[in-house]
């Protein structure tokens, strides 16, 4: 087949509005300076938040209140401690590298295999119109089983440990990545298909040369929430089946009632959610750089 009926030369036109528009000075100078404002008011709002935390509890009589007691709440002074002994495994508190590791591990695994199926899948069911409306009910019924439902069979069939972890994050992210990638490859525009048929494509070509480039964008653009959803997942999991990792140390934590711990597990964990996020944009923007600025 000739280049002319290349997908990405067809879908790259379709999808780049902007191509030979560059961006004015102006324009750039503002969009920094919007920039550093909201970067500004992030930080406020941060900082006001922890002030709020640590000091309103501290006015007569509100600590009376469950919401506000710091045995309940712990403190922005007493969460800074446990961290840095979380951190360095000092005064008896457990190095958190021993159990966040796993955690990421499940996690990645589980990410990784489930963006690639459930893309795939998503990619065939919107490519063959009768094969997606056959499977789509059961699909959208098997989705709507509550995954924490399923954790008990998965101990069963694989025990407790990676594996069960990996099937978690699995279970959960699959499906997003199936239904993102079965909407991107069925928004193809109908001249699109119709032009690229008039060339002689097959169906297989349609599918690889026309719709992939819409399906990978649109699963790809799920990826920050297919991150989060992994995490907690996997944590959920590892608190549910008391697999070694942040979710078995946040269960240790609230057995023994450690709310000051407890805080401490959900800020690593978050940090760690916010660094994969920034590295998962960050990938997602450099593999789909055809779809804003051409190719």
């Amino acid at each position: 087949m000739s280049n002319t009926l290349g997908g990405t030369d067809v879908v790259s036109r379709r999808l780049n509005p902007r191509n030979g528009k560059t961006r004015k000075p102006g324009r750039q100078q503002s969009g920094a300076r919007g920039k550093i404002t909201v970067t500004a008011m992030q930080f406020f709002v941060a900082l006001a938040f922890v002030a709020a935390w640590q000091f309103v509890p501290q006015i007569g009589g509100l600590s009376r209140w469950k919401l506000l007691d710091p045995y309940f709440i712990s403190s922005p002074a007493q969460l800074g401690e446990t961290l840095v002994d979380l951190l360095l495994g000092r005064n008896g508190v457990p190095p958190v590298w021993n159990y966040l590791w796993p955690t990421l591990e499940a996690s990645a695994i589980g990410l990784v295999l489930a963006m690639s199926a459930g893309g795939l899948a998503g990619l065939v069911l919107g490519s063959f119109k009768v094969l997606g409306a056959v499977l789509r009910p059961f699909v959208v019924a098997f989705n709507a089983v509550p995954r924490v439902a399923l954790i008990p069979i998965v101990i069963v069939l694989f025990g407790s440990g990676l594996l069960t972890s990996v099937v978690v994050a699995f279970m959960v992210v699959f499906f997003v990545a199936l239904f993102n990638a079965y909407e991107g490859a069925r928004t193809v525009e109908s001249h699109v298909l119709h032009n690229v048929r008039l060339l002689g494509a097959t169906r297989w070509d349609v599918m690889w040369r026309v719709r992939f480039p819409y399906a990978l964008a649109w699963t790809l653009s799920a990826l920050p929430v297919a991150v989060s959803f992994a995490i907690v997942s996997v944590v959920t999991g590892e608190i549910l089946t008391g697999t070694s990792g942040m979710g078995l140390l946040i269960l240790t934590a609230t057995t023994q009632a450690n709310s000051t711990m407890t805080f401490a597990v959900i800020v690593v964990l978050s940090a760690c959610a916010l660094l994969l996020l920034w590295i998962s944009d960050l990938f997602r923007r450099r593999a789909l750089h055809w779809w804003t600025q051409g190719g």
